[in-house]
C-alpha cells in the first residue's frame, strides 16, 4: 500500500509546478510597477508633525463636504475617506483630461481618496485624485473611446493647505 501511495505521488509531483508558468523563449518576466495597478504616477503624500491622524481624519471630511463632494468611503478606524461622483464642472478643476479638453458632451467621473495614518509622533497623510474622461453623442453612443485623466494638483494643495492650519 506504501509504494502505491509513494508510486502516485510521485506521478502526480511531475503534474504541479508550485513555481509558476515557464517561461518561453524570448518571453520576459513580468512585475507589477505603478503603471500596472492603475495607480498613478504621482501620489502626494504629506507628513505633519503636530497633528493627530483623529484630528486630521476629521478635517478632511469637513473638506471634502465643502467641495460639495458625496463621500463614498469614511472609515475613522484605517483613516480612509474616498469619494466619487460624475460631475463635469467640479471634475474640470481637478482633473486635466488632456484632448477632452472642450466641455461638448463631456463625461468627467472623478475619485477622490485620502489616507490618513500615525507616524508615531504626528501623521502621514496620501491624496489621490484620479478620473475618466468620455464623450457621448446626443443618441447616447460613446463617440470616443474614454480615457484616463490626471489631477491638476489643485484638490491636493488646497487639501493640504487646510490640513496644515
Amino acid at each position: 500500500m506504501r509504494g502505491v501511495i509513494i508510486l502516485c505521488m510521485l506521478l502526480l509531483s511531475g503534474c504541479i509546478n508550485i513555481y509558476g508558468p515557464e517561461k518561453s523563449e524570448g518571453q520576459e518576466n513580468k512585475t507589477s510597477d505603478a503603471g500596472n495597478t492603475g495607480m498613478p504616477e504621482k501620489v502626494q503624500t504629506l507628513t505633519l508633525s503636530n497633528r493627530s491622524p483623529e484630528e486630521l481624519t476629521a478635517a478632511v471630511v469637513r473638506y471634502y463636504r465643502l467641495k460639495g463632494v458625496s463621500l463614498s468611503v469614511q472609515d475613522s478606524g484605517s483613516g480612509i475617506v474616498a469619494a466619487s461622483g460624475n460631475d463635469p464642472q467640479q471634475a474640470a478643476q481637478w482633473l486635466d483630461s488632456g484632448s477632452f479638453s472642450q466641455p461638448d458632451n463631456l463625461t468627467l467621473d472623478y475619485r477622490l481618496v485620502t489616507q490618513v495614518w500615525s507616524a508615531g509622533e504626528g501623521s502621514h497623510v496620501m491624496i489621490q485624485v484620479t478620473g475618466i474622461a468620455g464623450k457621448v453623442a446626443g443618441d447616447g453612443n460613446d463617440k470616443v473611446k474614454p480615457q484616463e485623466c490626471s489631477s491638476t494638483g489643485a484638490f491636493e494643495r488646497e487639501l493640504a493647505e487646510v490640513l496644515r492650519k
